[in-house]
């Protein structure tokens, strides 16, 4: 999706990001992530209030390790500069990408999962222009679906009987 692909430039081209995640909430905190970290939220959702245009919000993750809780502060301020940052940068390619911030919204984060992280979460508001193709022609009235046997059909020598199952050496012979 080019959202991600959005966050995941600005992630890889801003100078105090070493590392980006596109995944779960429930996989934050693991240990294998580099800080400091921007982290995409998946699912991304969206809306189309109106024909031609698709609103997405995307929740979005600064974060970095304290080295103390003196220190908490100052990653949580360094991670909001960077989230500002962000915004700034999709507004100045707002021309070029077709994607503009309408608004955000933000909550510091401290003590976050398992590795206790700091920084903040953004909720970007970004809108673009439907994607749609209204001249292509998607849908065939013919189509019909394949039809697949759910199961494979297994032949017995007497299907409403027992079988007898005696084809594998060294098995004994038993009836069901």
């Amino acid at each position: 999706m080019e959202i991600v692909n959005i966050f995941y430039e600005l992630a890889r081209q801003h100078e105090k990001i070493n590392g980006f995640r596109y995944g779960k909430t429930s996989d934050k905190g693991a240990g294998t992530d580099v800080y400091p970290l921007t982290w995409v939220d998946d699912p991304i959702s969206g809306q189309s209030p109106k024909d031609n245009v698709i609103r997405y919000t995307v929740n979005v993750d600064i974060l970095g390790i304290p080295e103390n809780d003196n220190d908490v502060l100052n990653v949580q301020s360094a991670a909001f500069v960077v989230g500002l940052s962000y915004r700034e940068q999709i507004k100045k390619t707002a021309m070029q990408m077709g994607y503009s911030v309408e608004s955000l919204s933000f909550i510091s984060l401290r003590q976050y999962y398992d590795d206790d992280a700091a920084g903040y979460r953004f909720t970007y508001f970004i809108i673009a222009a439907n994607p749609l193709d209204r001249c292509e022609n998607n849908y065939d009235p013919a189509k019909q679906f394949s039809q697949n046997q759910p199961l494979p059909d297994f032949k017995t020598e007497n299907p409403s009987g027992c079988a007898v199952f005696n084809d594998k050496g060294g098995l004994p012979n038993f009836t069901i």
